[in-house]
């Protein structure tokens, strides 16, 4: 494999896969059949007799000179972890690569490599299938990317997580050059632990080519439990419908969060079937392998019987979990549909009460303007008398009563004609610009309403 095959796809990485610095490496190797190591930059643990020699190499560059300066032992098992889930794997790019070449690994194990370094992806759930291959000189290739649920506890409660193993495995029939190759996502995860222990019990061979597939798929008794603690978190939002008030403005936020709870559970379960699926993928290849394995007299009737009847447990096992995983998505939009339909009665219900009280300010607005007509009745019954009160109390009229006089004479003064003419074009001038204030905001009123029909035309007509 070519460096720039890395390079090509680093990009669309958003962390790296590999470590950059050597000495960030942790590596376990197991062989048979293997000299001795230099001790710069490993732990050096060697078993008792017949069992393969175990090594911790914290130095990825002394790890690449081992594989280029060793001859291949006839078994040999590797385990890269990462420090944590978000952290690269602990090799670096170039001694991965040198692991490849040297085993002839095509390029689809590494596609598996660089999923590492990052959590689980949603949009990668449905990646990792097993793929099997029959190589020239006899040998099976497998790899595959098998995600599980591993559970962590905290001071309260005990929740869970996905995790990820890479497994690829060359299986030669004649027990020349097996190679196992384990990427943990973290440190002494419980599966590399199982994996050990099983090394250090039974050696390479365990007996049959398929248990570690099997102790790897053990695992999948996790998503039981995960897949209950989803559904209890969904059993209890069913509570949000009975106890969230839209009316109490105070609780909004509170409100809007548990609204949303159910939709976060949701975007939770929606990957599962994927990876379920996926593991569902790699037990029925195996099923196909054991098979096969069986036709070619490589293994015994008993340890045929006993693959096929693990393989077949943990297919039925995986069915189930997919099921559960669908009944319990058809309730969280049961439960989303109820929370709908419970928000929008008690939205109709708040929107009822806000209607009461404006036909109450209604009715008190029409006590209000009954009051004004009174007023009014009022002002216009006095208006006339005011009226002529007023003209009449003009100085150009004149109550004339002499005291000589017994007989008051009642006199319009001969500038009269001064009232009329002022007050007759006053008059005029008011009703004039009245209208033609009226007139002038119609007019615009009629312009911007052919405007806005004229843009509705064009938009529809585009």
């Amino acid at each position: 494999m070519e460096p720039s095959y890395y390079e090509s796809i680093r990009p669309h990485l958003r962390h790296p896969a590999f470590i950059t610095q050597p000495e960030q490496a942790h590596i376990h190797l197991s062989e048979n059949d293997c000299k001795s190591f230099p001790l710069s930059g490993i732990i050096l643990t060697i078993s008792a007799s017949n069992k393969p020699h175990s090594t911790l190499f914290t130095n990825s560059d002394i790890f690449d000179a081992h594989l280029t300066t060793t001859p291949k032992p006839r078994s040999r098992i590797v385990s890269i972890c990462s420090q944590n889930s978000m952290q690269p794997l602990g090799i670096t790019e170039k001694t991965m690569r040198t692991l490849m070449n040297i085993y002839e690994i095509d390029t689809g194990f590494f596609d598996l490599a660089v999923s590492f370094g990052d959590k689980p992806r949603s949009s990668d759930a449905g990646h990792g299938g097993m793929t099997v291959k029959r190589m020239e000189d006899g040998s099976y290739v497998i790899q595959y990317l098998f995600a599980y649920a591993e559970e962590y506890k905290t001071q309260t409660t005990i929740s869970w997580t996905i995790r990820q193993i890479g497994v690829f495995h060359r299986f030669d029939p004649s027990g020349r050059n097996n190679l196992w190759i384990f990427l943990h996502a973290k440190r002494n995860s419980t599966i590399q632990q199982q994996i050990e222990e099983s090394i250090m019990q039974h050696g390479h061979d365990a007996g049959n080519w398929c248990t570690m597939h099997l102790l790897v798929l053990s695992y999948l008794c996790n998503w039981r439990w995960c897949i209950r603690n989803l559904g209890d978190e969904i059993d209890k939002t069913v509570d949000i419908a009975l106890t969230l008030d839209p009316s109490n403005t105070n609780d909004s936020r509170a409100g809007l969060i548990r609204l949303l709870k159910p939709q976060y559970l949701g975007d939770k379960l929606l990957p599962l079937p994927a990876r379920l699926g996926v593991a569902l993928t790699i037990i029925t290849k195996l099923e196909d392998i054991n098979t096969l394995v069986h036709s070619k007299d490589l293994s015994t009737e008993a340890q045929f019987q006993k693959v096929s009847d693990e393989l077949s447990y943990h297919k039925t096992t995986l069915e189930g979990h997919l099921k559960s995983v669908r009944v319990l998505e058809r309730k969280i939009q049961g439960i989303s549909d109820l929370l709908a339909v419970s928000l929008t009665l008690k939205n109709q219900a708040v929107t009822i009460e806000i209607n009461n009280q404006m036909l109450r300010l209604t009715n008190d607005s029409i006590d209000d303007n009954a009051t004004v007509k009174v007023v009014t009745l009022v002002t216009l019954i006095y208006l006339p008398a005011s009226f002529v009160s007023t003209v009449l109390g003009m100085n150009l009229f004149d109550f004339d009563s002499g005291d000589d006089n017994p007989n008051p004479i009642f006199t319009i003064s001969r500038q009269f004609w001064i009232f009329v003419v002022i007050a007759v074009p006053l008059t005029l001038l008011t009703l004039g610009s009245w209208y033609y204030i009226t007139r002038r905001s119609l007019k615009l009123r009629q312009e911007r309403a052919r405007e806005i029909y004229e843009m509705k035309e064009g938009m529809e007509s585009a």
